[in-house]
């Protein structure tokens, strides 16, 4: 059967996210409730020195980010690292890859499922009104919902992500015009005092930071539906760490503004960092409404939707490529979403929600998000080996170099950043991974129509003159809405330091 044969006979992926999109489910993906969870919590213990956090943080995904703006725009395929490590180390490692990353999304996806339960039972309580509904139904009725969205396909998906996204930071812009006159210069100590003297404490405190950056690769994973990405998909991973350091660090610096000095310990302890620096520097009603309401329907819905969208399209993959049941690889006629793959996604997150399962999935995600991105990182060096001939329309600065310095630096933060109880359950893991491909997978070749039919993905279309004329007028605009968010946001600690 021939490459074009394929593309006639079997329903494809549709190529319909642009920049924006693949801007705002990239940020989504990273930018939420870790922000106001951990991520604050660390960051109002260290005061003025979060920034420095935040900056490394920044950096350990910066390049990161460059190397899957590489690969993706070489082999913009449905499946992303899955892809990627298949191809450039072995079939067994990309298995091994896709399981951890569908585990870590499952996981986020319950954890902010139940997240939004919580913040909106608070939205209610700051509106004089108690939640009558049990937060597992909440949860479950999230979960629901975008399953419906991704069942519509990846423009639904899209269109829904770009009004999540905006709307949190619409209403993030609202709240910090509403406290700018709380902030307290007189809470910004000097620079470097609030790093601790042990080595182990500081790098658990960039941990919590940098998890509120992890999730930077997700929209590699889509590739197969990205308009133009040899373009757009380096394009989006330039932009959007610089996004999320921006924001990160103007709740940061919002945060330890108004935090009173006396109260710091408190706040940096308690599960909802900034409603208690809120209560404890009496700011109360509609700031407080204002703020979880970009956290309800704004932060949680732009991360719950690529949470569904991304491990579904690496089940979809793995079932054209013969190692999972084929239904999984069924498109939708109309729609032309793996439906299949996204309804069995969305069962496995209900079933952990109610079984009280999903606290030792959410427990295991950093070990096995970690795990995938240092295979990214193997991949892309294993790749320039394998195929040095390979097209590649965009190339990351010092790429190998990268990959193996980040390769180490990773695993140092895995390390760091395990959960030790839930250790042994991604062991467990691991080794069912190991053993499904032995007994199920070996002996089974990848069929020849999924070869072809990702030959034919990346017979790439080049835009003409004035398609490319819009590329490049959305990302200037991109670009320089990214680089505002960033002065701004440096330049507020730098002010905090010198008043």
């Amino acid at each position: 059967m021939s490459t074009s044969a394929v593309a006639v006979s079997e329903p494809r992926l549709e190529r319909a996210l642009s920049l924006s999109s693949c801007i705002t489910i990239t940020t989504g993906a990273v930018i939420g409730v870790g922000l106001f969870t951990t991520g604050s919590a660390a960051a109002v213990s260290m005061g003025t020195s979060a920034i420095i956090a935040t900056v490394i943080a920044f950096l350990m995904v910066l390049w990161p980010s460059l190397l899957y703006g590489e690969m993706g725009a070489a082999l913009p395929l449905a499946g992303g690292t899955y892809a990627f490590a298949k191809r450039a180390i072995s079939y067994p490692v990309g298995i091994f890859c896709s399981w951890n990353y569908t585990v870590a999304q499952i996981g986020i996806a319950g954890a902010e499922a139940l997240a939004f339960a919580n913040y909106f039972g608070c939205l209610l309580n700051f509106l004089g009104y108690t939640s009558p509904v049990n937060e597992k139904v909440l949860a479950s009725g999230l979960i629901v919902l975008f399953v419906l969205i991704n069942y519509f396909g990846i423009k639904a998906a899209g269109k829904f992500q770009n009004a999540f996204m905006f709307f949190f930071w619409g209403m993030s812009t609202i709240w910090f015009f509403n406290v700018l006159k709380d902030v307290d210069f007189a809470n910004f100590m000097p620079l470097f005092a609030g790093i601790p003297h042990e080595v182990t404490s500081m790098a658990q405190l960039i941990v919590a930071v940098w998890w509120c950056f992890a999730g930077f690769e997700t929209v590699v994973g889509m590739g197969s539906e990205i308009e133009f990405p040899q373009i757009t998909i380096p394009r989006a991973l330039i932009i959007s760490p610089f996004i999320v350091y921006g924001v990160n660090a103007l709740f940061y610096w919002f945060l330890i503004g108004i935090t009173p000095l006396d109260m710091v310990s408190d706040v940096s302890g308690a599960t909802a960092p900034f409603a208690s620096a809120m209560n404890a520097a009496g700011i109360v009603g509609l700031p407080a409404i204002i703020l979880c309401l970009g956290i309800t329907f704004g932060g949680d819905f732009s991360t719950m939707n690529p949470c569904i969208t991304g491990p579904s399209r690496y089940m979809y993959t793995m079932s054209k490529d013969g190692c999972f049941p084929k239904v999984l690889g069924k498109l939708h006629p109309k729609y032309k979403s793996p439906y299949v793959a996204v309804l069995t996604i969305g069962v496995i997150v209900l079933f952990l929600i109610w079984s009280g399962s999903i606290a030792i999935i959410a427990a295991m995600c950093a070990f096995s998000q970690m795990i995938c991105y240092m295979i990214g990182f193997l991949s892309y060096i294993f790749l320039y080996k394998k195929e040095p001939g390979l097209s590649r329309p965009w190339v990351a600065p010092l790429g190998t170099v990268g990959a193996v310095v980040n390769l180490i630096v990773y695993g140092v933060v895995m390390v760091l950043a395990v959960d030790w109880s839930a250790l042994p359950y991604n062991l467990v893991l691991c080794a069912a991974c190991l053993a499904y491909y032995f007994f199920e997978v070996r002996n089974r070749p990848m069929p020849e129509t999924a070869k072809e039919l990702e030959a034919s993905e990346l017979v790439l279309k080049a835009p003409d003159a004035e398609e490319m004329a819009s590329l490049n007028k959305e990302y200037r605009c991109w670009k320089w809405g990214a680089v505002i968010v960033f002065v701004v946001a440096s330049g507020a600690f730098a002010l905090g330091t010198l008043l």
